[in-house]
């Protein structure tokens, strides 16, 4: 594994974490200020990180303790593919959704994230203005 995987490598671990517990330091530190952020199944597209953080937010405020955990990663050049669950200990057990997020980086930073996940089994679900 080359030094560029390895750096996308860490910073998708630090995406995980910070999605886990502080969603403005995920927007703000691993996505580029132009990324594009892609719903696959629901068609959502979010282009520039203010209009995501304000989706994250909003997330974050019907949902506050959602987590993500990282089952399986795979690094190829600018491109981190992500296998990994959601869930929120609030709604039980049952509610858990599989999800894949690829990721394209750029000097070490997302700027792109095409995310298949079934997005209208969120609490709360709303698409984004």
């Amino acid at each position: 594994m080359g030094e560029l995987e390895k750096r996308n490598l860490e910073v998708v671990k630090l995406w995980a974490e910070t999605y886990n517990n502080d969603v403005d330091r995920m927007v703000n530190e691993c996505y580029a200020e132009n990324c594009k952020v892609s719903s696959m199944f629901g068609g959502a597209i979010i282009e520039g990180r203010p209009r995501f953080l304000k989706l994250e937010q909003r997330v974050v405020d019907v949902a506050p303790r959602r987590n993500i955990r990282i089952g399986r990663t795979h690094a190829a050049g600018d491109v981190v593919v992500v296998e990994a669950t959601l869930f929120d200990p609030d709604q039980g057990d049952e509610w858990r959704s599989p999800f894949c997020a690829i990721l394209t980086f750029k000097d070490g930073r997302i700027v792109e994230d095409r995310t298949y996940l079934d997005d209208t089994r969120w609490p709360g679900f709303q698409r984004p203005d």
